[in-house]
């Protein structure tokens, strides 16, 4: 079967051809890739930034935002059957389990044994075939199928939605995202699904396509910070100059939420978070609750604009999406099954 990842001994993202897996279990499901969505992660890991493979591997297959279909399970699997369409979970538990983990919040692991699909100690999805154990897919609707791919980083946003709307008191009414990527018009997207006033701000004009896909779909499109507050921030940039332009655009009782910045040095406004009430949160992954909310909110959402989200390619053009940046589409999807 082809396959994508990074070769750790050359050091570059390799396209070649591989082993097909096997159901190695009765609890496991065999499914072939349709496509598999690329994001902010892939791209450092073809840095060489983060990530490593699999113990006693030099190579590692990326792809941890996926859609397939199911060919086969395993005699003790309930619930999935041959044609299924699946997403597979990104995080897996770790072992012995710690308590998050054995309470099903593989998400909050506390251990840091954790392993990740396509990013730490797992291969990922970039293939045409892969197996897991059914208990790390979900289930996804057949008509849901053309936008699936989406399904991981949806359930991330609703992960850092549900928990922003549970800390804010007495409860939010405006949000502000920053960033126009996938993460940033998705949030926007589920915020306004819970009837808040949602809005984007990014550096692209607002003639830009992002832009104005986000108006479309009845989002604000904002290029400047100047004079706007709202209750709830989310971070979706993976800038640390915008997180922290984020401070300022926090409204008293506000709660923000760091998605994507990496480590850097700053000025954070300790006095007015405490003058204000405000509470500061970082998140990532998600769990089995976050994914069963995105399966719910994606069919929810209006099908054009998450369409209008989406730029397929071929699989062997993931060279150049993972080593350049985002091209004006919000998400860059490889079509992995011809």
């Amino acid at each position: 079967m082809r396959l994508a990842g990074l070769d750790y001994q050359r050091r570059e993202v390799v396209v070649r051809d591989g082993p097909e897996p096997s159901l190695g279990g009765a609890d496991e499901v065999l499914f072939r890739v349709q496509e598999s969505g690329i994001c902010g992660s892939d791209r450092e890991l073809a840095a060489f930034r983060h990530g490593y493979p699999p113990p006693g591997e030099d190579f590692l297959i990326l792809g941890h935002e996926a859609l397939g279909q199911v060919i086969a399970v395993g005699s003790a699997v309930s619930g999935l059957a041959c044609g299924d369409w699946v997403v597979p979970m990104v995080r897996r538990p770790c072992h012995p389990a710690c308590d998050p983990c054995a309470r099903g919040r593989r998400d909050l692991c506390s251990s840091g044994r954790y392993t990740e699909t396509g990013i730490f100690g797992r291969h990922g999805y970039l293939r045409e075939y892969a197996s897991d154990a059914a208990s790390d897919l979900v289930r996804v609707p057949a008509g849901l199928a053309s936008c699936a791919v989406l399904m991981e980083p949806l359930s991330v946003v609703e992960k850092a939605i549900e928990t922003a709307l549970r800390i804010h008191q007495p409860g939010a009414r405006t949000a502000l995202v920053l960033g126009a990527g996938p993460i940033g018009i998705l949030a926007a997207l589920v915020l306004s699904l819970r009837g808040l006033e949602a809005s984007v701000y990014s550096l692209e004009p607002p003639d830009h396509p992002r832009a104005r896909l986000a108006e479309r779909a009845g989002v604000r499109y904002h290029d400047r910070l100047d004079g706007i507050r709202a209750d709830i921030v989310i971070e979706a940039t993976g800038s640390p100059a915008a997180a922290f332009a984020g401070f300022g655009a926090l409204a008293s009782l506000g709660v923000y939420c760091i998605l994507g910045s990496p480590n850097s040095t700053g000025e954070v406004p300790f006095t007015e978070l405490m003058r204000h009430n405000q509470t500061v949160f970082g998140s990532v992954n998600a769990g089995p609750e976050a994914f069963a909310a995105a399966v719910r909110d994606l069919a929810r959402l209006d099908r054009d604009i998450l369409g209008g989200m989406i730029q397929r390619s071929s699989l062997a053009a993931v060279r150049q999406t993972v080593t350049t940046s985002p091209s004006a589409a919000v998400k860059i999807v490889h079509v992995v099954a011809e």
